[in-house]
């Protein structure tokens, strides 16, 4: 089937790739002008891909603007897939594709619709997420009938790095195993029980901000939650932001004022919680981290 790819980040152009290589005919290719966002996580480029797939390469910003749409429609679509993609499409641009459109979301639908589902899978305590693929039939998020879901453990260790990892790997799972059924019309359609659906809010840079009187083992979950590819957990040591990429919780002997830098392993500071300490493993800032110094 003529298939095009909507996406600007890593796991879509996976996906783009895993359903070329099961029969998918790659006619357009609709993403992000350059250049690359370092601030948007995951993003990267499509320009050869579509070069080498002899697809349509088509940059937008709004892809439901009409000349968005004109363009598409250009490639005569059966199939549009939306993988990676922060925009809900509307109804002139589900009437592209005569044989349906598509999208995937790396949780177990209809549990977790919504924004951030790598941060909130840690940070809610989840045993288990996973990636469900979806037909879009509506301009609703992630609400449309099911094609098939795979699951995925989340460790108690596990960072938003291992989990991204994951999950990336399910999403080209869940492509190679459902995507020759679409092609075959032969691929289910289950409705999701609208009564189980749960939504998680967005999540933007600043919700990273710590709060040292929370207790320590939750500012673990904080911290592995937003670290890498996201913008990372952070504080201040006066106006120098310091941003923390790793962390463990430790016990502490005596009291301090939450936030204070109490002692050093090494050269990497124990933080006084709400409750507990906090091992600073890995930080990025100009800052001088000294015992005695108070971060907040």
């Amino acid at each position: 089937m003529r298939t095009v790819w909507v996406s600007f980040d890593t796991i879509g152009r996976d996906c783009l790739e895993a359903a070329a290589e099961v029969g998918a005919e790659i006619v357009g290719v609709v993403t992000l002008p350059g250049p690359i966002d370092p601030n948007r996580s995951g993003q990267c480029a499509f320009d050869d891909v579509a070069a080498r797939f002899d697809a349509a390469l088509i940059e937008t910003r709004d892809v439901n603007a009409l000349e968005t749409l004109n363009e598409i429609r250009k490639v005569e679509p059966e199939l549009i897939f939306v993988v990676g993609w922060s925009q809900l499409v509307h109804e002139p641009f589900l009437a592209l594709a005569s044989e349906g459109v598509f999208g995937m979301h790396p949780t177990l639908l209809p549990r977790h619709r919504g924004r951030a589902p790598i941060p909130w899978a840690i940070l809610s305590g989840l045993a288990r997420t996973g990636v469900t693929l979806f037909e879009i039939v509506d301009p609703t998020a992630d609400s449309g009938a099911i094609v098939g879901q795979v699951e995925v453990p989340v460790s108690t260790e596990e960072t938003a790095t291992s989990l991204f990892a994951s999950l990336a790997a399910a999403h080209v799972a869940v492509i190679r195993e459902l995507l020759p059924q679409l092609l075959e019309r032969s691929a289910p359609r289950v409705p999701q029980d609208a009564k189980r659906a749960s939504s998680w809010p967005k999540r933007s840079p600043a919700d990273g901000i710590i709060d040292w009187e929370t207790r320590a083992p939750y500012l673990y979950d904080w911290v592995r939650a937003q670290t890498r590819p996201y913008p990372g957990a952070f504080t201040f040591l006066g106006d120098e932001k310091v941003i923390v990429w790793g962390a463990r919780p430790v016990e502490l002997v005596g009291a301090a004022a939450a936030g204070t830098i109490v002692g050093l392993e090494g050269e990497r500071p124990v933080v006084a919680c709400g409750e507990g300490g906090l091992l600073l493993e890995e930080v990025e800032t100009s800052a001088k981290l000294a015992v005695g110094v108070r971060l907040g």
